[in-house]
């Protein structure tokens, strides 16, 4: 039986943060290489990545190594490497003796290994290089889909309190949408908002709306009710929505940077930060071709379409075998996606897969 490791990026409001569970031997080594090197291989770089290996069963010599060569290319990359782990479990001892504490520092918290890691050049500096570096992959980007997923890659990277990013447009005749894919939550909330047609996206996306839409405090904020509702069950507390309106290009086209955050989450430097990256985002609709956000739209519909009809067949498997009304399936789908990490679509998939699942204990 080939042994199993696991790679998931958790939120981390000062460094990149990886999850490592499972076996890391000579079987894994190379999947574990790989996925790591994926998972940090955005742009722009983050400057400090944790591999909180506190989950992981087995740590084999060939583990050992793999973690030393993705720190040492990350360190050729300008980004730090540190490790979680409990300082007297035997992969701690392992690790010790096997690696330089330099190339591989080892912590028991994310605020340890933060604090604890020299900073090397002033912060101003280390943003003036992100953004030079996003500023070249837009250039780079072959449409505008791929150009707004990688704002949205790097506003998770630079705005240290994001927890969940989207973007928003508006096209020529009023429709709001999500132009390029979204965590499941965040798409949740930006769709709500296209529902009820209220909401911090809609209106910092509007042309002549505000230059963005904040609220540190969802929970007591009387604005957008029903959005409110769902990010707060959703365990969000803040928003910030901020106005995407290229110079030029495809008539009437204008956005908003969508970012949501704990609540009081949301910093001044988060603020200024988004709109340098909503800039960002501008300049890319300004290259943009009416065929191409026609595109996005298309794609944004098939999505929607998809989605939904899972989520439906999901919910009307679990009203039947549990006796729920449609709102606790949904909830129950929802609950069961957030504790297990893994997106809602899939979980609903899984159940149409097999009906079984998600039932309720046999107390018979």
């Amino acid at each position: 039986m080939v042994s199993e490791v696991d790679v998931v990026p958790v939120t981390a409001e000062q460094a990149f943060l990886l999850r490592v569970s499972g076996t890391l031997n000579a079987g894994t080594a190379e999947t574990v290489l790989r996925k790591l090197t994926d998972a940090t291989a955005v742009l722009p770089p983050p400057w400090l990545v944790v591999l909180d290996l506190r989950d992981l069963e087995l740590l084999s010599a060939a583990g050992v190594r793999a973690l030393v060569r993705f720190a040492t290319e990350r360190a050729d990359h300008g980004v730090r490497s540190a490790v979680l782990l409990d300082l007297a479990s035997l992969n701690a001892r392992i690790l010790r003796g096997a690696v330089p504490a330099a190339t591989l520092p080892m912590h028991t918290s994310v605020d340890e290994a933060v604090n604890a890691t020299p900073l090397g050049e002033p912060e101003f500096e280390r943003l003036g290089d992100q953004l030079a570096a996003l500023t070249r992959v837009l250039l780079d980007a072959t449409s505008v889909g791929q150009a707004l997923t990688q704002v949205v890659a790097a506003t998770t990277v630079i705005v240290p309190h994001a927890r969940l990013v989207s973007i928003t447009l508006r096209d020529p005749g009023g429709r709001f949408f999500t132009p390029v894919d979204a965590p499941d939550v965040a798409a949740d909330l930006d769709d709500v908002q296209y529902r009820t047609g209220q909401g911090p996206c809609l209106d910092a996306a509007t042309p002549d709306g505000p230059a963005y839409a904040l609220e540190q405090d969802l929970a007591r904020t009387t604005s957008w009710p029903q959005f409110a509702a769902v990010a707060t069950a959703h365990g969000l507390g803040a928003v910030l929505s901020t106005a995407i309106v290229p110079p030029s290009g495809p008539a009437t086209i204008s956005g908003a940077l969508n970012i949501y955050a704990h609540r009081d989450g949301i910093t001044d430097t988060d603020r200024h930060r988004a709109l340098l990256l909503a800039t960002h985002a501008s300049l890319a609709l300004q290259h943009a071709r009416s065929t191409e956000i026609a595109e996005l739209e298309r794609a944004d519909l098939r999505r929607a379409i998809a989605s939904r009809d899972v989520i439906g067949q999901a919910k009307g498997i679990l009203m039947a075998r549990q006796g729920l009304d449609a709102d606790a399936a949904f909830n129950l789908l929802r609950r069961t996606s957030q504790d297990l990490n893994v997106k809602l679509t899939d979980i609903a998939a899984g159940l149409i897969g097999n009906h079984t699942a998600l039932a309720p204990p046999d107390h018979g």
